[in-house]
């Protein structure tokens, strides 16, 4: 007989609605600040030891940041502002741009605008890359332009993807997948029976050890995450 303890994990969930204008109820310090706001508020889907998902937002301020335990991958959902390398590299962070800040990057966000965003910490594997890390960033004309992998590395793997309609079945995650929906409509349903819909805008992460099938009822483009170690077996 199964028991609660062999039964994979559930997927973790948050609507449309939720993930773009829901309540952020975690307070977080947003120290060290060189000025603006002192904290940050969130929404936490899933705390594990290799990964961390939420929905986060922070107002205006120039807040410093060293990645020397963690990378973060984030998709903004609005606001506005930059964020600048230890080069003085600069990108400019606006609604639907994608940013990354692997394992060995520092620089430092001068927010101008309430900036809200879906984010990914992850734990990286060796080997790491040596030297100060350069942050990826994708505007939203380029992520708008088709499917692609955005970055690649120790701290996991972030690409976009669109998934073709029809049902996708068995899916096995051997490590965590985070998925924010950006177009079409499916439903997954776990092998608990647990079923969730995913229309635009929703946020879903699926804990290592996942199983199930997606139904995929029109073309479904996602902006995805996986932790590390990377994704084995199907990936719809």
């Amino acid at each position: 007989m199964t028991t609660d303890q062999s039964r994979p994990a559930a997927p973790v969930f948050r609507d449309a609605k939720s993930v773009q204008r829901g309540s952020l109820p975690a307070e977080i310090s947003m120290a060290p600040v060189v000025s603006g706001a002192p904290f940050a508020r969130e929404d936490v889907l899933l705390d594990e030891a290799g990964a961390f998902f939420a929905v986060w937002a922070c107002d205006a301020g120039v807040y410093p940041r060293v990645k020397d335990k963690r990378g973060s991958f984030m998709y903004l959902l609005e606001g506005a502002g930059t964020i600048v390398d230890d080069d003085g590299t600069t990108h400019e962070l606006t609604p639907d741009s994608v940013l990354i800040l692997p394992f060995g990057w520092s620089g430092h966000w001068n927010i101008t605008q309430t900036v809200r965003k879906v984010y990914v910490h992850t734990t990286p594997v060796p080997p790491f890359r040596p030297g100060i890390q350069p942050a990826t960033f994708v505007s939203a004309p380029a992520l708008a332009r088709g499917d692609q992998v955005i970055f690649d590395g120790p701290d996991g793997r972030c690409a976009t993807a669109t998934i073709a309609p029809g049902v996708h079945e068995p899916v096995n995650y051997s490590a965590a997948r985070f998925t924010h929906v950006l177009a079409g409509e499916a439903s997954v349903t776990d092998a608990n029976g647990l079923a969730l819909e995913l229309t635009a805008g929703a946020a879903i992460g699926f804990p290592a050890g996942w199983s199930g099938n997606w139904e995929v009822r029109t073309p479904l483009r996602t902006f995805d995450v996986f932790s590390t170690p990377v994704l084995s077996g199907s990936d719809p």
